[in-house]
């Protein structure tokens, strides 16, 4: 099941927006104990439909019309909730997500 707030609804609805959930791979280095790892995090971005590329990359889901596009290789672990963070004057609204695990 997938549920997006309310919040996140009104800024996405009408504006024919949807979500994207992609793997953000993050490489950290350190030369002291010669340690070199990749730390994969989960990043949800707002995009027109249009911008998505490769679209059967993804699996599609929709709630109340708005879809929310999920790389395959993603893992959903449970209810997907997509929310919100508390906006911040002057800047774009960001958002969370709950329930998909790299």
């Amino acid at each position: 099941m997938i549920k997006i707030d309310n919040k996140s609804l009104d800024y996405v609805h009408g504006k024919n927006l949807c979500f994207v959930v992609c793997v953000k791979n993050t490489s950290i280095d350190c030369d002291c104990g010669n340690i070199h790892n990749n730390v994969k995090t989960l990043k949800i971005k707002v995009l027109f439909e249009t911008e998505v590329a490769d679209q059967e990359l993804y699996d599609i889901y929709e709630y109340e019309g708005v879809k929310l596009f999920v790389l395959k290789n993603l893992k959903v672990t449970g209810d997907i909730n997509v929310y919100q963070k508390t906006k911040i004057p002057f800047m774009k609204p960001k958002f969370g997500l709950k329930g998909i695990t790299a």
